[in-house]
């Protein structure tokens, strides 16, 4: 919400610096939590064969493509307010969107195209796809993945300093499904890592452990303007949010458990929806802020844009994601 702090005062623009600004981790996070997730949730099944990889692959694409859809044709009334009505709509960006295509390449026309935030589902899909012969090969290779690993970020490291340009950085490094692969890979290995402290008795230090995994990642908040941007797009939140992941997982401390609690449940629930909407929303309304109601207070302009988002994304996961996923699969199994 940079668009919100211009007259906030100094205090607030300092502090989102320090933290707001570095929002961007979060699809990061979602990556590798994702890898994570399908790990936990298809890892036996997928092994046992009691899942096919069709089925899979139509689980989760109906997890993801209808309200990226519905989201795509929402954006074209706001493009047509931003770049003109005579702007030209069904173009090949437009159609690389449909597709979810539009992240391969380092156009920043077809990546953020339509809904913009959509180019890291089009890098969903694509783990999505490689998931299957990963989770087999983390199994039955694992020395062999876990080596390939290890040189992946290594390389990535190593590449931090030989992309020049800001935009590049932004491309190679945040962009790029191939590099982003990395994040969801490694959320395959936190689970195997989860499943070999399962068996350890962790339970009386896990409060302790949940709060150094919020303060190891408040650290690097806070001291992220030390390292290069093309660091913090690429492998410098990888510790904490590793952190933050495995060991909230066990869900056995008191923070796991305020994170249990009903209203937290469905604020997870709606977080992809969330996700979706929620630049459309601040897009929609700097245009019709501009037009109509010149609203100045930021912190007006954020409850505003936060509460409307969020009853956005309640309505579109309980009226359109969960109904057409289960209709979805349903019709499927039917089959």
């Amino acid at each position: 919400m940079s668009f919100l702090i211009s007259s906030g005062g100094k205090t607030y623009e300092a502090f989102y610096y320090r933290f707001f600004y570095e929002g961007y981790i979060g699809v990061g996070f979602f990556f590798m939590l994702s890898g994570f997730i399908l790990s936990y949730t298809y890892k036996e099944s997928l092994l046992a064969e009691q899942t096919g990889k069709l089925l899979f692959y139509i689980k989760r694409l109906a997890r993801i493509y209808p309200l990226h859809l519905i989201t795509l044709f929402i954006s074209i009334p706001v493009f047509l307010m931003e770049e003109g009505m005579d702007t030209p709509i069904f173009t090949k960006p437009f159609f690389a969107n449909v597709f979810l295509l539009q992240s391969f390449g380092s156009d920043r026309s077809y990546f953020f195209s339509g809904n913009a935030l959509s180019w890291s589902i089009s890098n969903e899909l694509f783990f999505y796809a490689l998931f299957p012969f990963l989770i087999l090969a983390f199994h039955y290779y694992k020395w062999f993945t876990r080596v390939l690993l290890f040189v992946g970020c290594i390389l990535v490291i190593w590449f931090l300093p030989q992309i020049k340009g800001t935009i590049e950085q932004h491309t190679f490094f945040y962009i790029n499904p191939f590099t982003r692969l990395i994040d969801f890979a490694l959320g395959i290995l936190l689970f195997d890592i989860y499943c070999w402290l399962k068996g350890k008795n962790i339970a009386s230090i896990a409060t302790a452990l949940e709060i150094v995994a919020v303060l190891l990642m408040t650290l690097f908040l806070y001291f992220h303007d030390e390292v290069s941007q093309a660091a913090r797009y690429a492998s410098y939140y990888w510790l904490p949010v590793a952190a933050l992941i495995l060991i909230f997982s066990f869900q056995a401390g008191k923070l796991s458990a305020l994170l249990s609690q009903k209203w937290m449940v469905v604020l997870g629930e709606i977080s992809f929806a969330f996700y979706m909407f929620h630049q459309l929303v601040i897009r929609y309304y700097q245009q019709l802020n501009a037009d109509f109601f010149q609203i100045t207070d930021p912190w007006i302009s954020i409850g505003f844009v936060l509460v409307l988002a969020l009853v956005i994304s309640y309505a579109a996961y309980y009226l359109i994601e969960k109904p057409l996923n289960s209709y979805i699969v349903s019709l499927v199994k039917k089959k």
